[in-house]
C-alpha cells in the first residue's frame, strides 16, 4: 500500500513545490493586472532574466541570497523600464511591455553567454533542512513555503500603507487618484517595478528547483501568471486584498497540480499549451474576472466585481478606511 501511494504523493508534493516556486510569478501578475490596472507583458522577459541572472551567478559560486537579490534587483529594472516607456514616453502598455520583453531577451542570452546554464548541485541548497522523511521534496515545501509565506506577509503590510492604498487608488479610479494628489507615473513606476522583482524571483526560484536556467523559460509566463489568478479568484472569491493574495498562490499549486495530473492521465506534452491555454478559458468563464481589455463597459465593471465594489464602501472594506 505505501509503494502504491508514493507516486501519488510526490505527484501532489511535486506539485506543491512547483507552485510555490511559481508564486513570485502570480502574485506579480495579480500586482499589475488586478491591482494596478496595467496589461504588463514584461514578466516573459522579467522571468528569464531571474532565472539566468539566478543560474549564472549560483554556477560561478555565488552565495545563494546574493544571487536572489541580483536577480530581484534586475527584475526591478525591467519593470521600471516598462513604466518609464509608458509615462514618459506616451507608449500604450501592452507595447512597452513587448519592447522591454524583446529586449531583454539579447540582454539575458548576452548575460548568460548560452542558452541553457545547468545547476547540477541545486539540491545541495536545501540539504541543510530537515527532510520530514520525504527527501529533497519535503527540503523544498519547507524552504519554499517560508520564502512564499515572508512574501504574502510583506506584500500585504505594504498594501495596507497609504502607499499601497495609493497604488491600489491608481488602478481603480486613476481620476480620484489624481484628485488627492497621487502621482500616477511615480506609483506605475513603483508598482511595475515591484512586479517584475517578484517575477523576477519565481524565476530564479523556477531554476534552482528544477535544475537549470533557460533563455526561453519565460515564453509564456503572463498566461500562467494570469491562469494562477484566475484559478485563485474563482475558487477562493477573496474580498480583500489579503485574502487575494493568500488565493493566488493556492492559485498557483492547484494549478500546477491540474498540469500535473494531466500529463500523470497521459497528456502528451506537446498539447500541454493547448491544455493550458483550455484551462484558462474554463477558469475565466467560471469566475466571470473582469481584466484590462476585457471589460465591456465602466459601469457593468463596477456591478459586477465584488472586490472593487467592496473597496469603494468603507463599511464593507474595512482596509480603505
Amino acid at each position: 500500500m505505501a509503494g502504491h501511494n508514493a507516486p501519488m504523493l510526490s505527484l501532489w508534493l511535486g506539485a506543491y513545490d512547483q507552485g510555490l516556486a511559481y508564486a513570485g510569478l502570480a502574485l506579480g501578475t495579480y500586482l499589475t493586472l488586478r491591482v494596478l490596472n496595467f496589461a504588463d507583458l514584461t514578466v516573459d522577459g522579467a522571468f528569464a532574466l531571474g532565472g539566468g541572472t539566478a543560474a549564472l551567478l549560483l554556477s560561478q559560486g555565488t552565495p545563494l541570497p546574493l544571487a536572489l537579490l541580483s536577480a530581484v534587483a534586475l527584475g526591478a529594472v525591467a519593470g521600471m523600464v516598462t513604466a518609464l516607456i509608458h509615462t514618459r514616453l506616451g507608449v500604450n502598455d501592452l507595447f512597452a511591455g513587448i519592447l522591454t520583453t524583446t529586449g531583454l531577451y539579447s540582454i539575458t542570452l548576452r548575460m548568460m553567454g548560452r542558452s541553457n546554464i545547468p545547476l547540477t548541485d541545486s539540491g545541495a541548497l536545501v540539504s541543510w533542512l530537515p527532510a520530514l522523511g520525504l527527501g529533497d521534496d519535503g527540503r523544498w515545501a519547507i524552504a519554499l513555503t517560508t520564502v512564499v509565506l515572508g512574501l504574502i506577509g510583506l506584500l500585504a503590510a505594504l498594501l495596507s500603507t497609504d502607499l499601497g492604498l495609493s497604488l491600489r487608488a491608481i488602478g481603480n479610479n486613476p481620476s480620484m487618484a489624481r484628485a488627492n494628489a497621487i502621482s500616477q507615473s511615480r506609483g506605475l513606476t513603483f508598482g511595475i517595478a515591484m512586479a517584475n522583482a517578484l517575477v523576477a524571483l519565481a524565476g530564479a526560484m523556477v531554476a534552482i528547483y528544477q535544475g537549470f536556467a533557460d533563455v526561453t523559460m519565460g515564453i509564456g509566463s503572463l498566461i500562467l501568471g494570469l491562469g494562477m489568478v484566475i484559478i485563485g479568484e474563482s475558487v477562493l472569491r477573496p474580498r480583500s486584498v489579503n485574502r487575494a493574495l493568500l488565493a493566488v498562490v493556492i492559485g498557483a499549486i492547484l494549478f500546477r497540480l491540474l498540469i500535473a495530473i494531466a500529463l500523470q492521465l497521459g497528456l502528451d506534452p506537446v498539447d500541454l499549451k493547448l491544455a493550458t491555454a483550455a484551462l484558462l478559458l474554463a477558469a475565466l468563464s467560471l469566475g466571470r474576472l473582469k481584466l484590462p481589455g476585457l471589460t465591456s463597459t465602466p459601469m457593468e465593471a463596477d456591478s459586477n466585481d465584488p472586490e472593487l465594489e467592496s473597496e469603494a464602501s468603507h463599511d464593507r472594506d474595512p482596509e480603505v478606511s
